[in-house]
């Protein structure tokens, strides 16, 4: 993700505070500076390390925040409306989704099997369109985009078609916003591996780089540079080890490129073009394997910043990171590990 807000990336532990769960399947920040953190077993909203209220409710997706102090919630069953300050419910949606909601002009919309929808924060069905999607949809301004299985399609605000657009492959991952307007579309195909970038006027190109495809792709905000994992390259010993590359996508030229100790599952870019790239063996890896004789993890769980000169600092977990990452209001990295919400300073 990018972020509104600055991201500082000092690496200094400022707090750490429980979850209600390991799980962590988002972290969402609101300008006034509360976090909410949304886990497999509840939700958590924050005012800095000190919880402000909690809700025993799984969700399934972090916390989409509205402009009017109301979050959203969202498990199985549909979604919970909520105020911010105190977690008050005042709304509920039975729709049986299957991706997270987004904000589109004070609607919510979401796919519920092969429809997209557009809900009131109340649960009128304001529209709806049949559209066999595998993913989230995208809103780009006034306008809602969602991809098939190869084809990339807009709606405008009232659910009217917009424009459509077939692609040279599969889709493999969520689509990403660039900040020129234009879309990025992971894709799997014959004749290219990696991304396309579509033009909300209906062209295509390809980002001209052979990259590995999927939904952990960030731009950096003000330039044409994008944040995601490489291909595994090898060690001196002919180990496979993983990487994150930042690629140019007018040009495809990686300008920088960085062996990591473990995959990375955490991207997220400040509003100052600094980056930080989290990564940790699974839970299940951790938990069979780290104790065994030569097999310390611990130096497998990190959180990387990098800035325009390449790595500025790094911070060791020495646990699992459990969850995606955020910036806070006041530029800190959030940081879900093994059960707690860590604040890097």
């Amino acid at each position: 993700m990018t972020s509104p807000f600055p991201l500082s990336g000092r690496g200094h532990v400022r707090w750490r505070t429980a979850l209600p769960d390991r799980h962590v399947v988002g972290v969402s920040v609101a300008v006034n500076g509360m976090c909410f953190v949304a886990t497999g077993s509840g939700v958590l909203a924050l005012d800095g390390p000190e919880p402000r209220w909690s809700a025993d409710t799984a969700a399934y997706w972090g916390c989409l925040l509205l402009g009017d102090d109301l979050l959203v919630t969202g498990g199985a069953d549909g979604f919970v409306v909520r105020e911010q300050r105190t977690g008050e419910v005042v709304g509920a949606i039975e729709a049986g989704p299957t991706s997270a909601p987004v904000s589109l002009g004070g609607l919510l919309v979401f796919q519920a099997g092969r429809v997209l929808r557009a809900t009131t924060v109340t649960g009128e069905v304001r529209w709806e369109v049949e559209v066999p999607a595998l993913h989230p949809p995208l809103v780009r301004h006034d306008t809602v985009v969602v991809a098939e299985d190869a084809a990339v399609r807009a709606f405008r605000s009232d659910g009217g078609p917009l424009w459509s657009v077939e692609l040279p492959g599969e889709v493999d991952g969520s689509l990403v916003g660039l900040p020129g307007g234009d879309v990025l579309v992971p894709v799997l195909g014959d004749d290219h591996i990696g991304f396309l970038v579509v033009d909300p006027r209906g062209g295509v190109r390809a980002v001209p780089a052979h990259l590995p495809p999927g939904d952990l792709v960030v731009p950096v905000p003000g330039t044409d540079l994008l944040v995601l994992p490489g291909w595994p390259e090898p060690d001196d010993l002919g180990e496979p080890r993983s990487t994150v590359v930042v690629v140019d996508s007018g040009t495809g030229v990686v300008v920088r490129h960085h062996r990591v100790p473990a995959a990375a599952h955490g991207i997220v870019v400040g509003a100052n073009g600094l980056v930080a790239v989290a990564g940790s063996p699974t839970w299940d890896r951790w938990a069979k394997y780290h104790g065994w004789p030569g097999y310390d993890l611990g130096n497998d769980c990190y959180v990387l910043f990098l800035d325009g000169n390449g790595p500025r600092g790094e911070w060791k977990a020495n646990t699992p990171i459990t969850g995606p990452l955020a910036v806070a209001a006041n530029g800190d990295l959030l940081v879900p590990v093994s059960g707690e919400l860590v604040s890097l300073g």
